[in-house]
Order: C-alpha cells, then sequence, then structure tokens
C-alpha cells in the first residue's frame, strides 16, 4: 500500500470521527437569552391530548442507580409499561403531566457553562455518566406522541431559594439553563398515584358476612403443618343493625393443632365496633406494588382450571410469594391457601372474596416498609341466590259448566308473573357473574403487595371478637349500698325490659352455617303490685344460659339516680328522731 493511499484513508477515518462528534455534539442555542425569555420551551407541544406516553427517569443516589416509572396509551388503556403493563388510571393524571409543558415559558436564562449543571441540580441521569456519589442530578421527563414522536424532554433540577415555585431546568443535549413555574408533584412515580385505588370493588354495606380463618402454616421434615388459631363467622343483620356469631372454633386444649367447636362466654357480646372498622377498612387497602402471574397460571386461574396442567415453574411463583394448594384440617378437598391465613367476605348480590395472606416483606423506596403479599379470588354463591319459587299453571279445563276464557285470562297472568319473577333473577344472577368474571380477569394476572397496617386493619384475633356484656361504672353518688328501684345495685345500670325485642332474621344467607338461637321466655302476665302494698325490691340479673347474638337496644340503658328522692328520705328520717327525742 503506498504512502499516499495510507494517508487518504487516515484522513477520511478523521473525518468520520469528526462528523460524529459533531453531530453529537450539544446542540447550538441560536437565539440569545432575551429572545427566549417569555418563549415557549416546546413550541410544537400545543396540545396535551397528543402525549401518548412519558418516562420519568430518576437517579437513586442511595443505591447509585436509576429508576423509571413509564406510562403509554395501548389500545387497551393506559398501562404501566415498568410494571408488566399494569392498567393505569392515567388520563387525569396525565392530562395534568402533559399540561404542565405546554406553553411552558421561559422567566429567565440562567447560564450556558456545564460546570453550573450541578449547581442548579440540572445534569441528566445517565447510567453511563454517573456514579453513587454523584451529585446535582435532575429528572429527566420525556413525553412522546404519535410514531414515538418526542414532544417535550426535560431535565428538572433545583428549586430557586427564593421562591420554591420555580424551578431551574435543562433540555438534555443543550448547556443553556432555564428558570421556569413548575409543579414537580405532577410527574409522580408512586405506584399508587397511576391506579385505580379500589382493590376489591366493594361496597362495605354490601357486606353479608365475614369468615376470619386465622392460621399460620411452616415446613417441616414431615412437610407443611398447619398451626390454626381461630375460624369464626359472623353475619351482619341489616334489618336489626347488628352482627351475629354464625360458627366459632377454637383451639383445642388438649391437642393445639385441632380445632373445636365453642361458644362465647355468658358474659360476652360480639365486639360490634371492632367488626364495624374491619367491615370499614376493605376499601382502605392500598396496592403498592404489583408482579404479573406466569400466563398458564393465570389462565387456570381464569378458567377455574386444574392446577396439575400448570408447568412447575409457575407455581414455584406461587410457593415463593407464599401461596399454594393444599387440604386444611377439616377439608375434603385441597384449595388455594396462603401462609398467614384468609378472610372469606360473602356480599349480599351473592359474591365470595378469598383474601389469601401471603409472606411478609420490607419494601418501598427506603426498604423499610412493611408489606404482604395478597392473593384473590371471587366466586358465585350458589345458595345466597336460588331460583324463585313459582305459581303452577293450570290446565284449561273444558266442559259446559267450565269458563274457558276466564280460565285463559288467570293462567296467562300466573305465566306472567313467573315470567316476571324469572327475568329478575336471571338480571341478578347475571350481574353478579360479569362482575365475578370482570374481578377474576383482573385478579389472576396479579400478585398484590399491599401495606402490612392495611392487612392489620381487616384482621381480628380472638381476643377481638368479643367484648364484656356489662361495663363496670363507678358507685353513683348518695349514701353506699343504698338501692333505688329499676336500677341495679352498687352500678347505676338501668334495668333492661323484662323481655328484649327479638331482631328480625336476615333475608340474606351469608353462610350455610345458621347461629344459635336461644327460644325466648314466655311472657308472663304482670303481677307486681303497687308500690304502696309492697316495697320495690332489687330484682337480680339474669345472665343467658347460651351465647346470643346483642342489639343496641338490648343493650343496658344508663340512668343517675334521683338525689332528690335521697335528700327527702334523709330529712324525714331526722325529723323522725327529733319527735322521738322530744
Amino acid at each position: 500500500m503506498s504512502e499516499s493511499l495510507k494517508t487518504i484513508i487516515f484522513v477520511a477515518i478523521a473525518a468520520i470521527i469528526g462528523g460524529v462528534a459533531y453531530v453529537s455534539r450539544p446542540a447550538p442555542v441560536t437565539s440569545t437569552p432575551e429572545e427566549e425569555v417569555n418563549q415557549a420551551l416546546f413550541p410544537e407541544f400545543t396540545d396535551p391530548l397528543q402525549a401518548e406516553s412519558m418516562k420519568i427517569t430518576r437517579f437513586d443516589s442511595d443505591r447509585g442507580q436509576l429508576r423509571q416509572f413509564e406510562v403509554s396509551d395501548t389500545r387497551d388503556g393506559w398501562q404501566i409499561a415498568t410494571k408488566s403493563g399494569y392498567p393505569a388510571n392515567a388520563t387525569e393524571h396525565m392530562s395534568l403531566a402533559a399540561n404542565s409543558l405546554v406553553d411552558l415559558n421561559v422567566l429567565r436564562v440562567v447560564g450556558d457553562l456545564p460546570g453550573q449543571h450541578a449547581e442548579f441540580g440540572v445534569i441528566e441521569p445517565n447510567a453511563n455518566a454517573l456514579s453513587a456519589d454523584s451529585e446535582g442530578v435532575g429528572e429527566l421527563i420525556t413525553i412522546k406522541g404519535k410514531s414515538d414522536k418526542t414532544l417535550a424532554n426535560l431535565i428538572v433540577g433545583a428549586a430557586d431559594k427564593e421562591d420554591p415555585k420555580l424551578r431551574y431546568v435543562r433540555i438534555p443535549g443543550r448547556d443553556r439553563i432555564y428558570l421556569v413555574r413548575l409543579d414537580p408533584s405532577v410527574f409522580s412515580t408512586e405506584f399508587s398515584d397511576w391506579i385505580d385505588k379500589d382493590l376489591l370493588k366493594l361496597n362495605p354495606f354490601d357486606v353479608g358476612s365475614l369468615r376470619f380463618r386465622n392460621y399460620t402454616m411452616q415446613a417441616n421434615n414431615n412437610g407443611i403443618s398447619v398451626l390454626p388459631q381461630m375460624d369464626a363467622t359472623v353475619g351482619f343483620n341489616q334489618d336489626a343493625n347488628a352482627w351475629q356469631l354464625f360458627r366459632l372454633q377454637d383451639t383445642s386444649p388438649d391437642d393445639p393443632s385441632k380445632l373445636i367447636g365453642v361458644q362465647l362466654p355468658a358474659d360476652q357480646k360480639l365486639n360490634r365496633e371492632k367488626l364495624d372498622e374491619i367491615r370499614n377498612a376493605l376499601n382502605d387497602i392500598t396496592i403498592v406494588d404489583v408482579f404479573r402471574k406466569p400466563d398458564a397460571l393465570a389462565d387456570a386461574l381464569k378458567n377455574n382450571s386444574p392446577l396439575e396442567q400448570v408447568p412447575q415453574d409457575d407455581l414455584r411463583t406461587l410457593i415463593a410469594n407464599g401461596f399454594f394448594p393444599f387440604t386444611l384440617p377439616g377439608e375434603t378437598k385441597a384449595a388455594m391457601v396462603g401462609v398467614n391465613g384468609e378472610l372469606v367476605i360473602e356480599t349480599v348480590d351473592a359474591i365470595r372474596y378469598r383474601l389469601l395472606f401471603g409472606i411478609d416483606k420490607l419494601g418501598g423506596d427506603n426498604k423499610d416498609q412493611k408489606q404482604q403479599y395478597l392473593f384473590v379470588q371471587t366466586e358465585f354463591i350458589d345458595e345466597m341466590l336460588p331460583p324463585p319459587t313459582l305459581q303452577e299453571v293450570p290446565e284449561i279445563k273444558e266442559g259446559e259448566d267450565q269458563d274457558v276464557e276466564a280460565q285463559a285470562v288467570a293462567r296467562e297472568k300466573i305465566l306472567q308473573e313467573n315470567e316476571a319473577l324469572m327475568t329478575a333473577y336471571r338480571e341478578q344472577k347475571n350481574e353478579a357473574m360479569r362482575k365475578i368474571f370482570e374481578l377474576n380477569a383482573r385478579f389472576a394476572d396479579w400478585y398484590y403487595v399491599v401495606k402490612a397496617e392495611d392487612v392489620d386493619k381487616i384482621l381480628l384475633k380472638r381476643d377481638q371478637l368479643s367484648v364484656p356484656l356489662v361495663q363496670a361504672t363507678t358507685q353513683p353518688s348518695g349514701t353506699p349500698g343504698r338501692e333505688f328501684p329499676g336500677i341495679m345495685s352498687g352500678n347505676g345500670m338501668m334495668r333492661p325490659s323484662a323481655q328484649p325485642a327479638t331482631p328480625p332474621a336476615s333475608t340474606a344467607k351469608p353462610m350455610e352455617t345458621k347461629p344459635a338461637t336461644e327460644e325466648p321466655a314466655k311472657e308472663e302476665p304482670s303481677t307486681e303490685k303497687p308500690a304502696d302494698e309492697k316495697p320495690a325490691e332489687e330484682p337480680e340479673e339474669e345472665a343467658p344460659t347460651k351465647p346470643e347474638p346483642m342489639t343496641e337496644e338490648s343493650e343496658d340503658k344508663l340512668a343517675e339516680p334521683e338525689a332528690s328522692t335521697e335528700k327527702e328520705s334523709t330529712e324525714a328520717e331526722v325529723t323522725e328522731e327529733k319527735a322521738d327525742s322530744e
């Protein structure tokens, strides 16, 4: 190769390298700072509806790594791309973010020197150019439209010291730093800010019953052992506005690995306040993270197919998060269970929710938030929505003494009434099945991670199930030990009526098991004599022989002792003693 040819080749290579460097250099700012003031940074971005995706890139200085959050509009709606396409409730939030960059005007040009980037916090978050001790790194916001066209690309830096509502910003590839009015909170990367927070789609006032299956599961040399704690089912009687105990099983004193049927002590009643809190907290379960289930496992759960057909690798994700098929003590077939128990919710519209509690973990930005895996399933409760009882349709009888026309009219009326009942039944069942299909289609695809504190709010421990039937109060003022008619001795409580009203039975059937009820004593004719014939005696308090659901009407009522009666009695005694002495 001649020297001339070598020279030509070296010149060509140098030209190529120089061209690459020229193209990749920061774009020069052709306008002067004065010309850019009060002008839009992104003049072509005029309509927030143009935005079809947004990516937010942040630098995590604690871990020395980049964190990205991306949401995009797909044919299936808005989805969080960085969370495997989890459905996003992004219409309103995206509109706020896009609007903040539309007509974003320059208030002041701060400088053009690269050395100022760290000072104003506008260093681009780039993994190749950053280290764990990097400072002054900004947040990169990228909004794109159709055909992946970039509509806005901005590095958001530090807040102005004099006015925190102002921010220093820079366009990637340019050195010039601007001061703009911008609220960075609209660029949230909090997962819960972009999703539908209503996980269960459940109205607390539709809750018909709650079943608390408290147990933990542990692996040992013999396989998996179950440590039961309590199995309690309570129902809410809407007519009586009261909770009822349908079933209670507690650990056996002889064998802690087994549950036995028990009743509440005679001096205890259901803890209504706690049960109300649990019912209302069902709407407050906060999703903090999600993980997509493998496709084969998700399809099996959607179609209620046997899990034996699911690949073992898919099932391992279940076990790793604290869920697996298992036959619990007292059950006849295997079902999905959680290592930390479950809560079963039945609603008045015949939908059963199963909330399975998996393993605990630490999460959040600082890895200090207690979190728990949650597995949710729903199913239809056939026994809660039985077909209606239809009238028998008579045959038309013919004969000289038969009014065929009247029979036909009566028969047609019965047919119409039966059809109306069946139509209402089908509509109600179809609505329940539609809701179940939508819920399971949503739940089947995801492992949910929720705040552990939210789980604690919907759990019920054994010592929280009931409270004392009668709360002790202080001795009423007056002579110690003195009794007043109609008031219990020593605690100032009004005597309840002899026969409390029995609350009407709820029409809903929250569980197959029915609550134990106590036959009320028959009301005897009153034999009470007037006060002038016989002094009033303190009646004895009757303790119930069996635990019964209590309503607020049957609880004891407070009453204050009549101080004036005591005062008059005392004065009468003093007068009598004075007369005797005279």
